[in-house]
């Protein structure tokens, strides 16, 4: 009965605190203005409960709820036994000592106690009606707060791998594997991938406008790009969703292209340029948009993360004026084509929020 016991009380709204003694249990529950507390002792068969017993431990559990800074107490002893007249006559001092006849599941109430303790009566006749059902119900429970835990741990599980930018990580990933076979095979790479004028308007090769991206010079150039990439597409992969953020991502590459040999044109220039800088460039253009048209929102944290992100670009264009061989146009171009493509974005929110 103790189990079962146990369970009802805590579906009655009760908490157990812990005891060193097995057969004796205490339950709390906070009311107004006080703290009701049920003492609960499981006499096994064949013990003897005595008058000493039982004030040790009533006095002991008082005691222990008193150290706890407990407001006002009101307790009702609960003594299980099978020796009813045993646990009457060691109790007789205290008129908030109930018994229960374990064999019969049976309150018994001498006629010295209190007729009831805050509805404890009827709860607890209720109670004995079914004994087992508040335990087969708190086990349903149980179930159902681990199914639950299970399902948030797996939701939170997808959440966690749709959070890992894989897009990017497949780009850096092919990035790094023509990195190696240019390294490894030298100038005849890099003459047949990289964004070379000559080659595209007279030999018409402007498949040149999508692989130079994912050339690059040297480890150095590869690891600045791919870690700007990485925080980049970290940012903008899911809430793009995969497939449009790497369509996206090679658009913006192939406009940063053009926008390079527009310049090279202008400036009779045949240099080529490789690297994914353009590209990424055009993401950090979206973030730079979409951050500045929604800074009205933004606490003070976001907003300097957001004058970070400017000084960053910044930083970028302003280098490629001061560093020789730095294709800057492809930057500009690439970081106007980002903003225009980020106000894309927004009006396509816009226009699907008001539908």
């Amino acid at each position: 009965m103790k189990e079962q016991l146990s369970s009802f009380l805590v579906l009655e709204g009760f908490t157990p605190v812990s005891t060193n003694i097995d057969d004796f249990l205490i339950f709390l529950k906070k009311e107004t203005g006080h703290v009701t507390a049920l003492f609960v002792l499981n006499v096994p068969a064949n013990d003897t409960f005595t008058g000493e017993r039982f004030r040790h431990l009533r006095d002991s559990a008082l005691n222990l709820l008193k150290i706890k800074d407990f407001p006002e107490i009101h307790y009702l002893f609960l003594a299980i036994t099978e020796d009813v007249e045993g646990a009457v006559s060691a109790s007789d001092s205290d008129r908030n000592a109930w018994i229960l006849r374990r064999s019969t599941y049976e309150l018994v109430i001498p006629s010295d106690r209190v007729e009831d303790f805050y509805g404890m009566k009827g709860q607890l006749l209720t109670f004995l009606k079914d004994p087992g059902r508040a335990q087969a119900l708190l086990e349903d429970v149980r179930q159902n707060l681990n199914r639950v835990a299970e399902a948030k741990k797996k939701a939170d599980e997808a959440k966690a791998k749709e959070s890992i930018p894989w897009v990017s990580i497949v780009i850096m990933a092919l990035n790094l594997i023509v990195l190696g076979i240019c390294i490894f095979f030298g100038d005849p790479v890099y003459e047949a991938l990289d964004l070379d004028p000559k080659a595209i308007f007279e030999r018409h090769q402007w498949y040149r406008i999508f692989t130079y991206m994912y050339v690059h010079s040297g480890i150095s150039h590869y690891l600045s790009n791919m870690v700007m990439l990485y925080f980049n597409g970290n940012f903008l992969e899911k809430p793009l969703g995969r497939v449009r953020y790497a369509i996206l991502y090679h658009i913006l590459g192939m406009l940063a292209g053009l926008g390079s040999l527009a310049f090279k044109v202008m400036m009779d220039s045949d240099v080529p340029s490789v690297g994914a800088s353009g590209a990424i460039m055009g993401l950090m253009g979206i973030i730079v948009y979409i951050s500045i048209r929604n800074v009205r929102f933004q606490q003070r944290g976001g907003i300097n993360r957001i004058m970070i992100l400017i000084f960053c670009v910044f930083c970028s264009i302003y280098q490629g004026f001061m560093v020789p061989g730095v294709d800057n146009a492809a930057h500009i171009a690439g970081m106007a084509a980002g903003i225009f493509a980020g106000l894309i974005w927004e009006l396509m929110i816009r226009r699907r929020e008001k539908k």
